[in-house]
């Protein structure tokens, strides 16, 4: 650590009154040790909006006697968060990370947790067609520009004579990519259409970016919740979708370890068959598969060839296993309805 570097710690800590005695980085949050005890320090890319937006997600889980968020801590002047030219920071008491040692995996404890948030925090929100609209059209807009994208590189890649490895290994899956973007679309559609013949659908706070890199278990096997930075009010469906795109990559999950997550999840907030059929579309909707072409075409040069085609190719066969367990979600409303 340079002496810039200690000396912008040194400064952030005296809003806290501590003393700064040493550093350890682990990313970025820093562990500080001080003159008294132990602290995480946190960087984040935060605009001021967000973290008051941040920060008013905490007070309201805290507010609601909510237990499992790490708190922030404030400052002497009772500010949560400092903002400096580049980035904010905030303050954490530091909570030791035991080996996980339980019956159930760890992304089956974070489903019961997301779940507990968003039946505490689950409102009926009062109906308005412009608001659905707008966000029908904007969600079918972004992922039809994304389906054009990978069309257009599927039709470069076609023209040239000798294709790259990454190349021959999309376009072997273009025609898949192609149908479950379609369902993507339709399940979207059948979203809008019961929303509009209901008249009304359902908010909650989302975590945002919910995944076991954002939780810290205890010595009792539960897990306590960081970074609520992305909190926000949407529809469970949205969350859900972020925190199962997130886990799929811990382990080769079959579809009944997933629909586990989702009884631990539905044992506090069942989910309406409209927010299944648009948690079936994020799912569907191959968004891995186009940010691993982004990245292969903008920053090629990150990884070889072989990493990008080995990346290519576990997002291809996660997303087999999404169509088979979002058939799953659906025929499980049908036998229910």
């Amino acid at each position: 650590m340079n002496r810039e570097t200690e000396q912008l710690y040194r400064s952030l800590l005296f809003y806290y009154d501590l003393y700064l005695e040493r550093v350890e980085d682990y990313g970025k949050i820093k562990k500080v040790s001080t003159n008294r005890g132990e602290y995480a320090l946190k960087e984040s890319t935060m605009s001021p909006v967000q973290a008051d937006e941040f920060i008013q997600a905490l007070r309201k889980l805290t507010k609601m006697g909510y237990k499992q968020a790490v708190p922030i801590l404030p400052t002497k002047y009772g500010e949560y968060t400092i903002t400096t030219q580049s980035h904010t920071y905030y303050l954490m008491p530091w909570v030791e990370q035991f080996d996980y040692l339980g019956r159930e995996s760890q992304e089956e404890k974070l489903a019961n947790q997301l779940g507990i948030i968003h039946r505490m925090t689950v409102n009926v929100q009062p109906f308005s067609k412009d608001q659905v609209e707008q966000s029908y059209q904007q969600l079918l807009l972004q992922w039809e520009r994304k389906q054009l994208e990978l069309n257009r590189f599927a039709d470069q890649a076609e023209r040239k004579t000798y294709m790259s490895p990454f190349e021959l290994t999309f376009l072997t899956h273009s025609h898949m990519l192609q149908q479950m973007a379609e369902s993507a679309k339709n399940h979207l559609q059948a979203w809008y259409n019961t929303c509009v013949d209901k008249e009304k659908y359902r908010s909650v706070l989302c975590h945002g970016k919910l995944s076991r890199k954002h939780a810290v278990f205890t010595g009792e096997h539960e897990p306590l919740i960081l970074n609520f930075e992305r909190a926000c009010l949407d529809t469970p469906a949205r969350d859900i979708a972020s925190f199962c795109r997130l886990s799929f990559p811990y382990a080769y999950w079959s579809e009944e370890e997933v629909l586990r997550w989702f009884m631990r999840y539905e044992s506090h907030l069942p989910l309406l068959n409209e927010e299944k059929q648009l948690l079936c579309g994020y799912l569907n909707f191959p968004d891995p598969v186009v940010f691993a072409v982004e990245s292969y075409v903008n920053n090629r040069k990150t990884m070889s060839e072989l990493q990008h085609v080995q990346r290519l190719e576990k997002r291809l066969m996660t997303l087999r296993r999404v169509q088979r367990l979002t058939q799953k979600l659906i025929a499980q409303e049908t036998e229910q309805s």
